[in-house]
């Protein structure tokens, strides 16, 4: 095992990245509850982690409150500009919406999100949430390797904007792993956010820089989608696998399509061991192939389109796909993805539990990397560009709207047993999000594995992860066996060998808890910068 599993019985965070890690922990530590941390956390990743998340982007997220014994699910997403529309965008001349610049942005909603959890379950103050985001933005990080990394790959997209190249290439190259990175017109506008409390971000001054900005550049976002969004608390989807209960994101996220693909392996017979792994790798490709075809035809914003939820989760219908799966031979379902190198979602996943049995399970993002290449300078801000998932057919259910949330990626899992969480579990990755959670949490239930050995076990994604790709490949760690890669290959699979820990398979996080010890147990992934904490 490349990790050890961490451990705790007072408390647990595992995130992507060990600062906001440990700015949770230290929250817990003070008498805060899961809730409380997770806004830390999340407030944290978006300083240290700007090209993947921040304030600028949207986040949902899953939590079980202990006193309640309720599961829910907030729905942190922003909706289109009220002015969006096939015909407005049709206007600039595209027939496709541009994913860099202004025209994809949508309504942020990742700092509302935070308002609604603090209301609703926060135990201190506001202000000391958002202080280790604040510290790191006005004092610095270290920028690590991981960053680093992303910094170079995504240098033209920082190109693209005169103020995200003051911050993230100074000299004219980006900044290198080991430096300081400081966002102090970010820290302010967090600062501020602390000091007067969410709604700070969709009115008064922060709404107006994001409105002229917008408006300035012949975008469609102004003041008044701002000041009209809300959060949506909503009913979390959940479908039984043995004796567990696994919840999701309902729509607009894809979580239905997991809970599909969950339920058409219900009844398969899986092996997760070296024996019978190609077998049930076939049986997982193909279920999701058609949990995610029934997403693209049927998930969109419920407001704009009620989803049937109980014959996506009736288990006679999940039987019905289930028999039209060969079991040594690719079927026909017509599996495009939804991934571009400029549109894919880099997002970023932490789960938390605290002494209480409170847990939250969120996942956040700015959909591409560095979201729209825009950065609002005065406030530090960089917008998400979320509204290139729309499209502008205007038969597809996912068509552009106003004031419409789009079909979402971002989603996050949750499993209950005898009604207490048992496994916490996500991943960052466009399609990859519902593959990964198929793999680990399958892993977790047949093998016997803990939460370390499930993250770091070679996994799989299919989709298309490369620029120049022009056909779909099975994309498969190098650590899998030759047996089970010409198994796959004889079957039909176009397989292609990627890295033997390739992040293109999606970093994941995530932990499992003892119900009868209390002991938590966390897992982060080796192919990022995770990392887990407990106390």
């Amino acid at each position: 095992m490349y990790r050890p599993v961490i451990m705790g019985k007072n408390g647990l965070v595992t995130s992507a990245n060990p600062l906001a890690s440990m700015a949770g922990l230290a929250v817990l530590k003070e008498g805060g509850n899961a809730f409380d941390a997770a806004v830390a956390v999340s407030a944290v990743l978006g300083v240290v982690q700007p090209h993947v998340s921040g304030i600028g982007g949207d986040a949902i997220f899953l939590l079980y409150c202990a006193k309640d014994k309720e599961t829910y699910f907030l729905n942190g997403s922003g909706r289109s500009p009220f002015n969006a529309g096939i015909d407005s965008m049709r206007t600039y001349g595209y027939e496709r919406i541009p994913v860099r610049g202004v025209l994809p942005v949508t309504v942020p909603g990742c700092v509302d999100a935070w308002g609604e959890i603090w209301k609703r379950f926060g135990s201190i103050t506001f202000e000391r949430l958002l202080q280790p985001a604040v510290d790191y933005a006005a004092r610095g990080f270290p920028v690590s390797h991981y960053l680093a990394k992303d910094l170079e790959k995504y240098k033209e997209v920082l190109r693209y904007d005169s103020s995200l190249c003051k911050i993230f290439m100074p000299t004219g190259n980006p900044v290198k792993a080991g430096s300081v990175l400081k966002q102090e017109n970010l820290a302010e506008t967090l600062k501020t956010l602390g000091h007067e409390g969410p709604q700070a971000f969709y009115e008064g001054e922060t709404a107006t820089a994001i409105h002229n900005y917008t408006v300035d550049k012949n975008g469609l976002l102004t003041k008044r989608d701002l000041s009209l969004h809300t959060s949506t608390w909503a009913e979390p989807i959940a479908s039984s696998y043995g004796k567990m209960m696994i919840y999701q994101t309902p729509p607009n996220t894809q979580g239905l399509a997991t809970l599909l693909a969950f339920n058409i392996m219900d009844g398969l017979e899986i092996e997760m061991g070296e024996c019978g792994i190609a077998q049930s790798i076939h049986y997982m490709v193909e279920g999701i192939k058609k949990a995610c075809r029934h997403r693209d035809q049927y998930i969109a914003d419920p407001d704009f389109v009620p989803t049937l939820y109980e014959e996506f989760l009736d288990k006679q219908y999940a039987a019905r796909l289930r028999k039209m799966i060969s079991p040594f031979a690719v079927g026909e379902d017509i599996y495009e993805g939804v991934y571009k190198e400029e549109a894919r979602d880099c997002a970023s996943y932490y789960a938390i539990a605290d002494a209480d049995g409170n847990v939250a399970s969120g996942i956040q993002s700015l959909y591409s990397p560095f979201g729209a290449g825009c950065m609002i300078e005065e406030t530090g801000i960089i917008l998400q560009n979320r509204g290139a998932s729309f499209s502008l057919d205007p038969c597809h259910i996912n068509r552009l709207e106003p004031c419409k949330r789009p079909c979402h990626n971002l989603t996050a899992s949750l499993v209950l047993q005898d009604g207490l969480p048992v496994i916490i579990f996500g991943a960052s990755g466009s399609d990859g999000q519902p593959q990964t959670h198929l793999q680990v949490l399958l892993r977790l239930i047949h093998s016997g594995m803990n939460i370390q050995e499930a993250i770091e076990a070679p996994r799989w994604m299919l989709g298309s992860i490369y620029p120049a790709d022009s056909t779909l490949y099975l994309n498969v760690e190098g650590r899998f066996s030759a047996e089970v890669v010409g198994a796959l290959e004889s079957w039909g699979h176009n397989i292609r060998l990627v890295d033997e820990w390739s992040p293109e398979v999606g970093p994941a996080q995530g932990m499992v808890i003892d119900n009868d010890s209390r002991l938590l147990m966390g897992g982060a992934d080796p192919r990022a910068e995770g990392y887990a904490v407990a106390w």
